[in-house]
């Protein structure tokens, strides 16, 4: 599976923005908070749902938007076109549909069974890769711990079974424990064990009781052995039956014992069909005598016409004939060296037109040194091309890169805010700050005040009223004295009495209260101040977005320029390369005016012109080698013509070059035949004669054969012999009747002394037999019979006694118990045999697909090692590494990231291993941040050269070997 897009309708932070994924390696970078996570957070919950409360996870809702959910573009393997899954607020995990090119569209359940049933948890414990899963491995593992981590790395990938077995121990042990006392279990059996005292306790009080017991144990003792002894003459009775019905067949066993104590009747074996078989071979045997004989008489006629050829002309003609596929063979090696060679001399022309010959130049200098210097120099071409390639499209992208720069600088620009606004928004903060501050100082002021004017008040009135008191006592006294025309006392008393209210009315007088009225002054034209500012300057904006706006435009600007220097120093090494080029054509243009070729021809066709220089050489060679051979053979062909003419006249043959040899294989065939004729009747009459003598030989055999048949039975003639046949075949099947019904009588268990006895028995008597053992039968049911009725009283009585209901109650209960705790332990069987059973899979799962991990992690480890470590073994004992020197290393001994690195191999063979079953996309969360920039490269190579599957790489930290076109940058803050 590949995901071509990411389109986020809104999630998280991240609103209306859409990305193209369409590379099988991806960097998606972006600094903290720009919205990584929420990216790959967004691709987990399209494919396998939103975050639910049971996981635990932020759900990621927009705050500021009505759209939640977005859509992939993924193209599967097993499609013929891309498709669109889209998912939206629905739901709790929110409602998905599949749309296809043609217009149709799917469900959950489509998608669900395309991914093959995985779930979210086990896709990220297997093909997602976080710094906090690598860290996992440094928490002070011992060797077991940091081999099973490793082991359920490259085996299950997921910590569920884990979790489950730990689920599960949990429960068992909440359940039950050998000396625990809190286990349900235990808390049970302890109950029961009071329980069973109890009852134990209130038996020991009732001897009457027990008393019944015994009688009741008693009675069943006795009723178990009549029922037993019923059962036994049952047996006896069925016994009985059998001998009964099997009386007949006894009886007939031993009337065949009797009659089979004779001497058996001696007869050979197959007797009567070896003694037919051998009389039919008699008669046939002298016919076929007879007729051989005839057809001797006649092949002695045939063999006295025909004439043996001379063998030394056989011989001569044989040997000619052996001769003819070598003349031939010469013929034609003539003429196809002829044909050789006037090809060759066309080669020759056309390769001297390909590259450029008027004439051959046999002193020209093909040689190795030559050849390897050419291409030396196409090699440092090419490289120098391949360089001004790349150099070229940096130089693009660099300009492409600065174009959207300055126009990102020119918006960014058009945004920022003027340093004048920015001083007013400055000078209104720090009003309205100092504002706030002003007011806050106001109500604590104004409260100090206002308790204090109280204060002051209360005193005053204290004072007034004291001063009142005086004065209208100072009255009094000074009226008295009038009264008693003592006027020096009564005026001295009216005076005090009128100072002491001339002073009230004087330091009566209140103070105005101006405070409160200043500071609300001076806080109205503080904010009439404020005010005005806002409504002279445009200060509705933010002053940290004015701050990171222009923090941003000086970032830009800071980027531009260090493109612009990045871009002049590649034009300055492009001039550099330029000229290495020209240098390599002036070095290559000599070398073609040295090898004589058109100096129209291609540079990269020097090589083939050097290569076609030594097949013009090597030709013109093959071609003085061929002229020879083709000599030497004309001087054969004419030796030959020269002997075999003067050989063959004399036996009548006409020399010819192309006939000699069909003449001499006519008269060779001639002279054959009649030679195959003679030896042929000779061997055919030989044949005949051994024939005749090997079936009389076997005629006489037979004949005595029957002799000996008839003297084995003493007869004298064939009807006296069948009559021994037909007493054998007699006690034969007596025989056999006696084995069935021995072998019968010995399946039903009747021994030998058993039908001895039987035998000599009457069938009325042993029917007498089973009527009397009916009775006895009968009789054992009765006393059976009256001690049930026994044992029902003894148990009322038991009844009786228990009807307090205490030792009822308490046998109750126990029962009761007893069936919780087998209820009990049943479950904990039942878990038992649950995690038996998980522990099973776990190791066929491990048995079963370790080795094959194991075997792709080897190379994985050498690779991103870069050949340190050759080896990784899995035995017994877990899992090793082998160092090139040869030393082997337990995964406790490797250095963090050494450790990371197999960790991260494993992992990468779990999911090859996988591959038949999920096709899934790899994420990678900054998994890296530990690794040195050279174990980054290395990691980030294999992802890119050696994965087929596809790799989305989140990091924070932006690797520039990638190209442009594999990365996604994600902005600081997005709206």
């Amino acid at each position: 599976m590949k995901i071509l897009s990411v389109n986020i309708y809104g999630y998280g932070k991240i609103i209306k923005q859409e990305f193209n994924t369409n590379q099988d390696f991806v960097q998606i970078f972006g600094e903290n908070e720009a919205g990584k996570s929420t990216m790959m957070s967004f691709i987990h919950s399209v494919l396998f749902g939103f975050p639910t409360k049971k996981e635990q996870e932020p759900r990621r809702e927009p705050r500021m938007h009505n759209l939640y959910g977005g859509k992939l573009t993924v193209k599967f393997k097993d499609e013929p076109e891309p498709v669109e899954i889209e998912r939206l607020k629905g739901k709790v995990q929110g409602d998905v549909k599949v749309y296809f090119k043609d217009g149709t569209s799917k469900g959950e359940e489509w998608l669900t069974k395309k991914l093959n049933y995985i779930d979210k948890r086990t896709y990220r414990s297997i093909f997602s890769f976080d710094v906090l899963g690598l860290q996992d491995i440094h928490k002070n593992m011992t060797e077991d711990k940091l081999q099973e981590y490793l082991l359920r790395a490259g085996a299950l990938g997921s910590h569920e079974y884990d979790e489950m077995l730990s689920a599960i121990d949990k429960e068992l042990k909440s359940l039950y424990k050998r000396n625990g006392i809190n286990p349900v279990i235990n808390t049970e059996l302890q109950d029961l064990n009071e329980l069973s005292g109890k009852i134990r306790t209130l038996e020991k009080n009732e001897e009457e009781y027990k008393s019944l017991i015994n009688d009741q144990l008693k009675t069943l003792e006795s009723l178990n052995a009549k029922k037993h002894g019923l059962n036994q003459m049952e047996m006896i009775r069925k016994q009985k039956m059998k001998e009964v019905m099997y009386h007949k067949d006894i009886k007939d066993w031993k009337q065949l014992e009797s009659k089979l104590n004779i001497e058996p009747v001696n007869f050979p074996e197959r007797g009567i069909e070896r003694y037919e078989s051998l009389r039919n071979h008699v008669k046939q045997s002298a016919k076929d005598i007879g007729l051989r004989q005839e057809k001797l008489k006649t092949l002695i006629a045939e063999i006295q016409h025909v004439k043996l050829p001379d063998k030394s002309v056989v011989s001569y003609l044989e040997a000619l004939q052996k001769e003819e596929p070598e003349i031939k063979q010469q013929n034609l090696e003539v003429m196809r060296l002829t044909n050789s060679i006037s090809n060759l001399e066309s080669d020759i022309l056309n390769l001297q037109k390909d590259i450029g010959w008027q004439q051959e130049h046999p002193d020209v200098d093909d040689s190795n040194i030559v050849r390897e210097s050419v291409q030396s120099l196409l090699s440092k071409y090419d490289e120098i091309m391949l360089e001004e390639q790349y150099l070229i499209r940096e130089i693009d992208h660099l300009r492409a890169d600065i174009k959207q720069l300055d126009a990102e600088i020119e918006e960014s620009e058009k945004n920022q805010i003027d340093d004048t606004r920015m001083k007013k928004k400055r000078e209104v903060l720090d009003r309205e700050f100092e504002l706030v501050e002003k007011k806050r100082m106001y109500q604590l002021i104004e409260k100090d005040y206002e308790r204090e004017k109280r204060e002051r008040d209360r005193v005053k009135n204290w004072q007034a009223a004291l001063i009142i008191s005086i004065s209208v006592v100072a009255i009094a006294i000074g009226v008295m004295f009038i009264i008693n025309n003592s006027y020096l006392y009564g005026g001295l008393g009216l005076a005090v009495g009128a100072a002491a209210l001339f002073i009230l009315v004087v330091t009566n007088n209140r103070e105005q209260d101006t405070l409160k009225t200043d500071y609300q002054q001076e806080v109205e034209n503080l904010q009439q101040n404020i005010d005005d500012l806002k409504d002279g300057y445009n200060l509705d904006f933010d002053i940290d977005d004015a701050k990171d706006l222009r923090q941003e435009l000086k970032g830009l600007r800071g980027k531009r320029n260090s493109f612009s220097v990045k871009l002049d120093d590649l034009k300055q090494t492009l001039s550099v390369n330029e000229a290495s080029q020209d240098h390599l054509n002036t070095q290559l243009s000599e070398a073609k005016n040295k090898l004589k070729v058109n100096p129209e021809l291609d540079d990269k066709y020097i090589v083939d012109a050097i290569y076609t220089i030594r097949q013009i050489k090597q030709k013109r060679h093959q071609i003085n080698k061929e002229d020879e051979s083709r000599n030497n053979l004309y001087k054969q062909l004419n030796d030959f013509d020269s002997r075999v003419s003067e050989e063959v006249s004399g036996l009548g043959i006409h020399y010819n070059k192309t006939s000699v040899f069909h003449e001499a294989a006519q008269l060779a065939s001639k002279l054959s035949k009649d030679e195959s004729r003679y030896y042929s009747l000779r061997e055919q009459a030989d044949l005949l004669e051994n024939e005749i003598t090997v079936l009389e030989e076997r005629n006489r055999t037979s004949q005595k054969e029957l002799n000996q048949l008839l003297d084995y039975v003493d007869a004298d003639d064939e009807e006296e012999y069948y009559y021994y046949a037909r007493k054998h075949n007699e006690y034969v099947n007596n025989v056999n009747s006696f084995k069935e019904l021995s072998d019968k009588l010995d399946e039903e268990h009747f021994d030998y002394d058993m039908r001895n006895e039987l035998s000599g028995r009457l069938l009325a008597d042993l029917k007498t037999d089973e009527d009397n053992i009916n009775g006895q039968i009968d009789n054992l049911n009765e006393q059976i019979q009256l001690e049930q009725q026994s044992l029902v009283e003894i148990n009322n009585e038991i009844k009786v006694l228990e009807s307090d209901g205490k030792l009822s109650e308490l046998n109750h209960l126990y029962g009761m118990r007893k069936g919780v705790v087998q209820s009990l332990a049943e479950e904990y069987m039942s878990l038992t045999y649950i995690r038996i059973l998980i522990e099973t899979h776990i190791k066929a799962i491990k048995d079963e697909r370790l080795p094959i991990v194991i075997e792709e992690a080897r190379e994985t480890f050498e690779f991103v090692t870069k050949g340190r470590y050759i080896n990784v073994i899995y035995n017994e004992e877990g899992i090793y590494v082998k160092h090139k020197n040869g030393q082997i290393f337990h995964p406790l001994e490797l250095s963090q990231s050494t450790k990371e690195m197999l960790y991260i191999s494993l992992r990468l063979s779990l999911i090859r291993a996988l591959k038949g079953y999920y096709q899934l996309p790899i994420i990678i969360d900054d998994a890296f941040v530990h690794f040195d920039s050279e174990r980054t490269k290395t990691i980030l190579d294999y992802f890119r050269s050696k994965t087929d599957d596809q790799v989305l790489y989140f990091t924070c930290n932006l690797n520039t070997s990638i190209p442009s076109a594999q990365t996604i940058k994600l902005k600081e803050k997005t709206k």
